[in-house]
């Protein structure tokens, strides 16, 4: 992916506000940095938009655990397989358009399906540093515990195979933005110089990356990429084969 594309809300605010200081407030305020209420913004999160390659990532099998049972009895013989094995899963989400404000943005993600929700350890609310991305991993357990019947003569291998999927795809997600923000100024003495309060409306129209809804709303639409691998079934292989002439009856 290209360098991301951030969008920094405070800068924007600061830029707008500062407009409404006279030479003198300009002159004994703190412009760089003012006291920026964030309280009284709402942005909601609408649903994710997926969208994947032509040709998705071919599932993987993997073989996690083996056992040979070999019968040179003259008799039929049962064998215990007992088992348990574990692996990881992960998804990684980055974004390459996104906003920022204070440390970290909160956002609702939607995951791409309900397999990677439950086996990636996808997580839909969580929260983002600038400009960087998130892994999410969950261990899975994987177990067996079943009886194999080799009769005389012959050799049984057990495998246990699971299968893993991928998928990478990119994603668009809308924010709209409600409410309103509180900019206060003051100068070194932390003595009041000003303070402006204006509509999101008006701080966010025009700005880069922001269009309007039909509510009237800001709107930005937040891009990126998903890449999950997680594991979707497990199997139980058996192969049978006569043992060596000389071991067999």
């Amino acid at each position: 992916m290209s360098e991301s594309e951030l969008i920094d809300l405070e800068e924007i605010v600061r830029d707008y506000a500062s407009g409404f200081l006279d030479s003198h407030q300009k002159k004994d305020a703190d412009l760089k940095n003012p006291i920026i209420d964030w309280n009284r913004m709402f942005v909601t999160h609408g649903e994710a938009r997926y969208t994947t390659p032509v040709a998705p990532p071919l599932p993987v099998s993997h073989v996690l655990f083996s056992a040979v049972f070999a019968n040179n009895t003259p008799s039929p013989q049962t064998y215990a397989l007992r088992t348990e094995r574990h692996t990881k899963s992960s998804c990684t989400v980055s974004f390459s358009k996104t906003y920022s404000f204070g440390v970290s943005i909160s956002l609702r993600l939607t995951p791409p399906n309900p397999v990677i929700e439950a086996n990636s350890g996808f997580k839909s609310d969580f929260t983002h540093s600038k400009g960087q991305s998130q892994t999410f991993e969950r261990q899975l357990v994987w177990s067996v515990d079943n009886s194999i019947t080799v009769p005389q003569g012959f050799q049984t291998k057990a495998e246990l195979v699971i299968k893993e999927d991928n998928y990478d795809g990119e994603f668009e997600v809308p924010c709209y933005f409600e409410g309103t923000v509180l900019v206060t100024y003051e100068n070194k003495k932390r003595e009041l110089v000003s303070t402006v309060r204006e509509h999101v409306k008006k701080l966010f129209a025009n700005q880069r990356g922001f269009t309007t809804d039909e509510q009237g709303r800001p709107m930005f639409l937040v891009k990126g990429c998903c890449k999950c691998r997680f594991g979707v079934e497990q199997s139980v292989n058996l192969t049978q084969t006569p043992l060596a002439g000389e071991n067999a009856e």
